[in-house]
């Protein structure tokens, strides 16, 4: 009677109408949240539960299928408790909590108590076990199951028989089964959550060292512009302030050329940082593009206007050459010259030879000057050291050093392939063509 009624009430069906305040998902969510923040609160509910239960199901008058009521004497009480109250710490001790339990109920059920609802309080202290223990502690607990279960047998208990044993037997090795495999869930969503978790630090971990070595990138970029700039501005305004009195149309050209120099890196130096201050290179397109072989005659003349006599002489056809291997040996030149105005002395004066090749660029840059080492200059992306590190980037080489009838010699080979090439254009996009990104196509950070 009671079932059909229940029955009848789960059944009624909700008014398609009716707006829930919160979805059943959200719900159950939550639930399962505060759950897992309060587990001592979680079984100090079960054990209350079973406690209440197991009086209430062992409450019945002696009888002699039944046997005798927990609850008739102290010692019925003992053994009820016994059963219960070990499971407010089931959490802490699952194993300790199981065992003095079901040594409770094959007791009890020794001693001809009513069982009531003890042998169901066991089985969550097995599914307890499977769900928190290892598989050798589980096997383990289950072959005490099993011992515990034929002597209860053996005992020749009126009311546990073959049927008995059988049937509890089966029970206990699905509860153990039910947690571990509760368990095992567990464990695969853990390690699919920690590798998930691991993927993320590294990636990252990738974005922090690429933003790194983009960082490095753009203070070699600018250390490259600074120096030339500064070393052919200094020329210029020594020049100029030699020759003020005696020639001032001189003069006048020497601070027109500095007007040009400093505008022109002016101009560089705001791309360069652009691209620091505009991720997204929306408004990078109103930028240069990165220099190339193309603008090493613009090179040239700039520093031929500052006092370096150089000449330019470049063999083969660039297409094809990607734009990285451009940006780098025109850095390369641009280091080299600079360095020749700095410490070459009057009257010295430069040659830039560039060879194309298929598959290679070959810079080579020599003056006749006083041929200073330029290892002096510094490391870490000053000097050689970071003409070096640009050459390093294509697994090219660089030779620098004194010339037996004078000055100084650098010479670069960079290798490149046909890929890097198609790579490159197949980078290529509007903000590459304005300008925006030329210059990170294939540079070493």
């Amino acid at each position: 009677m009671y079932a059909g009624h229940d029955h009848r009430r789960m059944r009624r069906r909700r008014d398609p109408r009716t707006v829930w305040p919160v979805e059943p998902s959200a719900v159950a969510d939550r639930a399962r949240r505060a759950v897992a923040a309060h587990p001592g609160a979680v079984d100090a509910v079960w054990a209350t539960f079973f406690v209440v239960a197991t009086i209430a199901s062992t409450r019945n008058g002696s009888t002699e299928r039944l046997g005798t009521p927990l609850t008739d004497d102290a010692a019925g009480w003992f053994l009820l408790l016994a059963v219960t109250l070990p499971y407010y710490v089931r959490r802490r001790s699952p194993v300790a909590v199981f065992v003095v339990s079901s040594l409770a109920v094959m007791v009890l059920s020794g001693l001809e108590y009513q069982e009531g609802v003890t042998p169901l309080v066991t089985l969550f202290g097995a599914y307890t076990v499977g769900a928190r223990c290892p598989a050798r502690v589980v096997a383990y607990t289950y072959a005490y199951t099993v011992a515990g279960l034929t002597c209860l047998f053996l005992s020749d208990t009126s009311h546990f028989d073959v049927a008995n044993l059988v049937s509890y037997t089966g029970l206990f090795a699905a509860a153990l089964l039910f947690g571990w495999s509760l368990q095992s869930r567990a464990a695969r969503l853990q390690a699919l959550e920690d590798r998930a978790d691991a993927v993320e630090r590294e990636h990252e971990e990738e974005a922090r060292r690429a933003l790194s070595e983009e960082r490095l990138r753009i203070a070699q970029e600018l250390h490259d512009v600074v120096a030339h700039s500064m070393g052919v501005i200094a020329v210029q305004a020594g020049a100029g302030m030699h020759v003020i009195d005696a020639d001032p149309a001189a003069a006048k050209r020497s601070l027109v050329a500095i007007s040009d120099t400093s505008r022109s890196t002016l101009t560089e130096m705001r791309r360069l940082l652009g691209v620091l201050r505009d991720e997204d290179g929306t408004r990078a397109a109103s930028y240069v593009p990165a220099p190339g072989l193309a603008d090493l005659d613009a090179l040239v003349k700039e520093v031929t206007d500052a006092g370096l006599t150089t000449t330019l002489r470049v063999e083969g056809d660039v297409d094809g050459v990607p734009k990285g291997v451009e940006l780098t040996a025109y850095r390369i030149a641009q280091e080299a010259l600079t360095n020749v105005l700095k410490h070459g002395g009057p009257g010295a004066a430069a040659a830039v030879t560039v060879d194309l090749a298929p598959g290679v660029v070959e810079v080579e840059v020599h003056d006749d000057g006083r041929g200073v080492d330029l290892s002096s200059e510094g490391s870490g992306g000053h000097g050689l050291v970071g003409m070096r590190e640009r050459v390093a980037v294509y697994g090219g080489t660089l030779e620098a050093g004194p010339r037996r009838s004078g000055g100084f010699r650098v010479a670069a080979r960079l290798p490149y392939g046909a890929e890097d090439a198609d790579a490159e254009r197949a980078d290529d996009g509007p903000a590459v063509a304005a300008g925006a990104r030329a210059d990170d196509a294939g540079v070493d950070p």
